[in-house]
């Protein structure tokens, strides 16, 4: 900001000239002319000196607005400026909405703090009610990064973090349940990754009279289940708005409907069930990849490129089907 903008702001801001004067370290004579000289230059009158206090006249009002608007936009600037030169210094956001983001998001923000302790992390897990709400915060450059399968922007920059495998799980005591027990794989199982592998099905004609939790249409899971399964059947209850499977799970533990859900949440989860039966499907269309997306406007930034570096170490000691 230059020099004048300054006085004229601080003048703003004590609303005297006087008193703006005493802050700037410069005699009020001074300080008014040089006001005066820049308003004359520019033909506006900024400010009303009829009134006391002074106020702003509707042209000065206009000039605020826009001065305010430089000095963020220098604010911002030096913050960038910081960042790139000192990681004990800056900001971080992250934004991710899948059940397994935050299974992930956890252990890659732990290992980040003990890094990075300084640096500010907001973590986003919003997304619901539209699908590319995270995807279009990122391009308005609201959210620094986002968890994600989906790889169909091509102006972003995915890296790949973990490719995980969904499976389909059911409530021990559900009607189709006794018929799949020979198929069933335990949570040590999975969570080893020892169980029998000939358990895996290749055929899913088995799940034909399972009804299953539907997810919301054209979303990942649904694409893959419709694709895999065909019209498979479904219990009378629908989740509007939600981009992770938690819910779906949840019911499903509570005794509704089976649920195709991603593995790696619940390998890694706290909590286990032991009313749960597992079922793990052959088929490589069951697969899918974590990414972390990023614009390429963010080249140049450390704490992001650190943090990436970080959530990539992370994923590779991650157990994965």
């Amino acid at each position: 900001m230059e020099l004048i903008q300054k006085y004229i702001y601080q003048v703003y801001k004590e609303r005297s000239f006087s008193s703006a004067a005493r802050s700037l370290y410069i005699s009020q004579p001074a300080l008014s002319a040089a006001v005066s000289r820049f308003e004359k230059e520019m033909g506006i009158k900024i400010f009303d000196r009829t009134k006391q206090p002074i106020s702003l006249t509707p042209q000065g009002i206009i000039y605020i607005e826009a001065l305010e608007e430089i000095m963020s936009a220098e604010n911002t600037m030096q913050r960038r400026f910081r960042e790139l030169s000192d990681m004990s210094y800056g900001s971080l956001s992250i934004g991710g909405s899948s059940f397994a983001s935050y299974a992930l998001m956890s252990s890659i923000c732990a290992a980040f703090y003990k890094k990075y302790p300084q640096i500010r992390v907001t973590l986003d897990i919003g997304n619901l009610g539209k699908r590319d709400f995270l995807s279009e915060r990122l391009k308005k450059d609201e959210i620094d990064l986002v968890l994600t399968y989906n790889k169909e922007n091509k102006c972003y920059i995915y890296d790949p973090l973990v490719e995980e495998k969904l499976i389909i799980s059911m409530h021990k005591d559900a009607p189709w349940a006794e018929k799949l027990r020979p198929y069933a794989v335990t949570h040590e199982e999975l969570v080893s990754g020892n169980y029998d592998k000939t358990k895996e099905i290749e055929n899913l004609s088995v799940f034909n009279d399972v009804e299953f939790i539907s997810y919301e249409s054209n979303s990942l899971t649904e694409r893959i289940m419709t694709q895999m399964m065909g019209l498979y059947k479904t219990v009378p209850y629908t989740i509007k708005n939600a981009r992770h499977s938690e819910m779906h799970y949840n019911l499903m533990c509570a005794g509704i409907g089976a649920v195709v859900i991603p593995s790696l949440p619940i390998i890694h989860s706290q909590h286990i069930d032991r009313d749960v039966m597992y079922f793990v499907p052959k088929s490589k269309a069951f697969s899918r990849t974590i990414y972390i997306a990023r614009t390429h406007t963010t080249d140049d930034n450390p704490i992001i490129r650190n943090f990436i570096t970080t959530a990539k170490e992370v994923c590779a000691t991650i157990k994965v089907l």
